[in-house]
């Protein structure tokens, strides 16, 4: 019984870490290479399993526009749409390989390159963020032992008049779920299960 609280306390201390950017504390002004990959660096630092894990480099970034999933940057700089296709990517590409999600974002970034001010992005964004503050409380409520499993979703409260993207929160939701729970069998298996080292004798 005992054990089964460090394990519940461990959990609830995972969904405590702040990992969940919310679209106010997302720069308004476009910054350089540099600036984009310590914000996020900074804004995901608890998502790492280990302090020496990068969240994003300069190769990602080139390599996610050389898959058309990131638009190309405006004069060197990045703006706030690409900061959350950014963060939306980290998160996606855990559980989907690039071509998936190059797959899923191309009506986004399509949509980005012909009008750079729509805001279909941030109203992706916006959902992604409420996603990941459900499946937090879901989660604290299944350790509470008081989660319904009749509990409306967030999906079931919007009416989404584009398929395209009621198909792309889907996607998050999925990834979101499974992300959070892959999050939590890492860090009990670090915690738990140490890796024996291997005798050289």
């Amino acid at each position: 019984m005992k054990e089964q609280k460090n394990i519940t306390e461990q959990i609830a201390k995972i969904l405590d870490s702040h990992y969940i950017v919310p679209i106010e504390s997302i720069p308004n002004i476009d910054l350089y290479m540099d600036q984009v990959t310590t914000f996020i660096e900074n804004a995901l630092a608890d998502c790492k399993r280990n302090k020496i894990d990068k969240i994003l480099t300069k190769t990602m970034i080139n390599n996610y526009a050389k898959a058309k999933i990131l638009p190309p940057p405006i004069k060197k700089k990045y703006t706030k749409n690409h900061i959350m296709l950014l963060i939306m990517i980290y998160h996606l590409k855990s559980i989907l390989s690039i071509a998936d999600i190059s797959r899923l974002l191309k009506p986004v970034t399509e949509e980005l390159t012909k009008n750079a001010k729509s805001p279909i992005l941030e109203r992706i964004y916006s959902d992604f963020v409420k996603l990941q503050q459900q499946n937090e409380k879901n989660m604290n409520m299944i350790l509470d032992n008081s989660y319904m499993a009749n509990v409306t979703p967030l999906l079931e409260c919007h009416q989404y008049e584009n398929e395209m993207i009621q198909n792309i929160i889907v996607v998050l939701q999925l990834v979101i779920q499974s992300n959070t729970e892959k999050r939590i069998a890492e860090k009990i298996l670090d915690a738990h299960f140490a890796i024996k080292k291997v005798s050289s004798k």
